[in-house]
């Protein structure tokens, strides 16, 4: 009997979705270089405090947004944020060697940008809706 009540009592635990994450925040915006839109490269949140670091690729017109494996955006927190060269690998399951960029073939992405502890850059991502970030590189 009391196997039974335990089996009972976790799968109400389950089905009532008691999860103690909250959830993600919306994480997308815009980069600028000298007032235009950076048209190529990566943006990266990262949170030193918990490890973690996630990446963004900017389109055409400087956009960017977030994706996790949970869905579109990010956990909540305080990012410091980068902006970097574009990524010449991208995630795969095979195992690629790490490339090498020459950041000096992306002037449009100065060298201070590149770095999360240089650019001055940060992000406070809530959970929900959040305004676009707006990052502009001079």
């Amino acid at each position: 009997m009391f196997r039974f009540g335990f089996a009972v009592a976790a799968s109400i635990l389950v089905l009532c979705g008691c999860n103690s994450e909250p959830p993600l925040g919306v994480a997308k915006g815009k980069v600028t270089y000298k007032g235009a839109a950076a048209t190529e490269g990566s943006v990266l949140f990262t949170d030193d405090s918990q490890g973690v670091a996630y990446v963004a690729d900017i389109d055409s017109e400087g956009n960017f947004a977030f994706q996790v494996a949970k869905g579109h955006g990010l956990p909540p927190g305080t990012y410091h944020v980068a902006i970097q060269p574009p990524r010449l690998n991208k995630p795969s399951m095979d195992m690629v060697p790490p490339v090498t960029v020459d950041p000096d073939k992306y002037p449009k992405i100065p060298k201070k940008y590149h770095d999360h502890k240089s650019s001055g850059f940060t992000a406070t991502v809530k959970p929900g809706a959040n305004e676009p970030f707006l990052f502009e590189m001079n």
